[in-house]
């Protein structure tokens, strides 16, 4: 079975071959470290948001979110 963030990552990516970014696109779900959140912003989403990542990870999720975001870019 497809763990939730990989499969909301799919719909990001059809979302965004869809609206050619007319729109932003909010990356969510089962976003639990920095790599998911990289996906997502890879997969076309503007921004990502979690909630049980947070809960479950606290704040140091946001900074590893933010470093791996930044690295991918940088990689880009």
């Amino acid at each position: 079975m497809r763990r939730c963030s990989e499969a909301s990552t799919e719909v990001v990516k059809k979302l965004a071959t869809a609206l050619k970014g007319e729109l932003p696109i909010i990356g969510v779900g089962g976003i639990m470290s920095g790599e998911d959140a990289a996906a997502k912003i890879a997969a076309g989403a503007s921004l990502v948001q979690f909630y049980s990542g947070f809960i479950y990870r606290g704040p140091d999720l946001v900074s590893e979110a933010s470093a791996a975001i930044a690295k991918m870019s940088r990689q880009a």
